[in-house]
């Protein structure tokens, strides 16, 4: 019973959220960010209904700003979102503009679609994504769904006091049932048990790197690992150094990485390789 008024509750909070007309800057009631900007990217709107450009883009920067402010003095390409029919995606090839294209597959108000989806594929450029026919991209997929819980986990706490408009803020707790309804659906690991389930399942992962529910349960270990330490984000700028040869062991990958990050992150990459049962990383560089 306590768990259907749960429900309820959330679902009166969605509906008022997503239908209500935003609140407009001129009027006072808009929020300012204190974050840096978020790098530069544009919204083609077309595809995504009544949803307006700028509510999209009201709520794709404050999705992006959760991870992009452990992300000191770096820079990556223009981007532009647009709507995709085939799930969402980061293409290699950038377009006539030169912009990484990111593509979401959702519409009209679907606001924590709007989150899971962009916060996974803006941590694909913030990893440096490279077309490489590596059989461990699987790693980067579950680095990005991570990715995706830890901006809505990290958003509905913000948004009580830093909402993008403030007929918003009640939607921080859709932000949060939305992801904490996909931990809920996965399967549940200890960390210690991390090392057992990619040796079991290593072949799938390898063959296909977007095995959701492989990636998910994984990503809500590292989840904890990063929420305990939010400046571990950083460490993903050096996940792909330079192009991933064919036939890379992971061990070897997760040298390479470990090797072009900077000292501070090390240890924490070490941690990442025990979890998966592979130790001792070389410490020396």
């Amino acid at each position: 019973m306590l768990r259907r008024i749960k429900g309820l509750l959330i679902a009166l909070l969605l509906v008022h959220a997503v239908f209500a007309p935003s609140v407009l800057a001129e009027e006072g009631q808009k929020q300012a960010y204190a974050d840096p900007p978020m790098p530069a990217f544009r919204i083609n709107a077309d595809g995504f209904g009544e949803a307006s450009k700028a509510d999209i883009r009201a709520l794709l920067v404050s999705t992006g700003r959760e991870l992009w402010r452990w992300f000191p003095e770096y820079e990556v390409e223009p981007f532009v979102v647009t709507r995709g029919r085939k799930g969402p995606i980061v293409l290699y090839n950038r377009n006539d503009r030169g912009e990484i294209v990111m593509r979401l597959d959702t519409q009209g108000l679907s606001w924590s679609q709007y989150a899971y989806q962009f916060a996974h594929e803006f941590c694909h450029i913030l990893c440096g994504f490279d077309e490489d026919d590596c059989p461990n991209e699987w790693f980067e997929e579950t680095l990005c769904e991570t990715a995706s819980l830890y901006a809505m986990r990290a958003m509905a706490k913000s948004w009580e006091h830093d909402a993008p408009y403030r007929n918003w803020v009640e939607y921080r707790h859709a932000l949060k049932q939305y992801a904490d309804d996909v931990i809920d659906s996965r399967e549940q690991l200890k960390p210690e048990e991390v090392a057992a389930f990619f040796k079991k399942h290593q072949a799938k992962l390898e063959e296909s790197s977007t095995l959701r529910d492989l990636n998910g349960a994984m990503s809500v270990v590292l989840l904890a690992m990063f929420e305990e330490d939010p400046k571990r984000w950083e460490a993903v700028r050096w996940l792909n150094p330079s192009p991933n040869k064919d036939g890379q062991t992971f061990t070897q990958y997760l040298q390479a990485w470990h090797d072009a990050a900077p000292k501070r992150h090390q240890s924490f990459i070490r941690e990442v390789a025990e979890l998966y049962g592979i130790k001792p990383l070389k410490a020396d560089q």
